[in-house]
């Protein structure tokens, strides 16, 4: 499985990519903000691992 996030600022850009997802047989949803934080928080998280020696505080900033 693929996932793509397209962030528009108008309601109606959002509709029309979630109105030709749905005419292409595809799977779309509006995130809520708090998903979209959770997302990023789990981005995050994951990078740390990756890179051990990001420091904490800069985790944290980014988060802020």
């Amino acid at each position: 499985m693929k996932t793509i996030v397209i962030n528009v600022d108008e309601k109606s850009s959002a509709k029309l990519f979630l109105d030709l997802a749905k005419k292409m047989h595809f799977k779309a949803r509006v995130l809520t903000d708090r998903q979209k934080e959770e997302w990023a928080l789990l981005a995050m998280m994951n990078a740390r691992e990756k890179e051990p020696e990001l420091p904490v505080e800069s985790v944290l900033d980014i988060l802020r």
